[in-house]
């Protein structure tokens, strides 16, 4: 199974967005998002992603939902937290995000899969924000278990 860990930052009724540079999304608006590196820990792992993708550093706070993605053979779990942002400056790398820009939520919503990524698992996932339908990081805990 992989992890795909991503970061909903809401400002001024804007969702912190990235366009994507790469592979079958190329084009597409999505969240800050990755997967973890090996060994990683799952928060860590979504600050990072964040500020690779936007040059921004983020506090995560809170958990928004967990999505459960079957791609034929392959298991995905989406990890979608809030954050917001706590220093850092925009950038754009120009290879894997093409643009980085906070989109109002309204636009978001007119969007279709061609423009959005997984445009119905997003827009869910905004809908859980905006109705504060949003979890305390603390339902998570987080192990490091060495063996030895």
């Amino acid at each position: 199974m992989n992890i795909i860990v991503n970061v909903v930052v809401k400002q001024d009724n804007k969702i912190l967005m990235v366009q994507e540079g790469e592979g079958k999304a190329k084009g597409k608006w999505n969240f800050p998002a990755g997967h973890l590196d090996e060994g990683e820990d799952i928060f860590a792992g979504a600050i990072r992603e964040a500020k690779e993708e936007t040059g921004f550093d983020v506090k995560l706070t809170g958990l928004i939902n967990l999505q459960n993605v079957v791609f034929n053979d392959r298991h995905i779990l989406m990890v979608m937290f809030a954050a917001e942002i706590v220093g850092g400056a925009l950038t754009i790398d120009g290879k894997e995000i093409m643009n980085v820009k906070f989109t109002d939520i309204a636009e978001i919503f007119k969007m279709t899969d061609n423009e959005l990524r997984s445009a119905d698992a997003r827009k869910e996932t905004i809908k859980r924000l905006i109705d504060e339908k949003v979890c305390s990081l603390d339902v998570m805990s987080n192990y490091n278990c060495k063996t030895r």
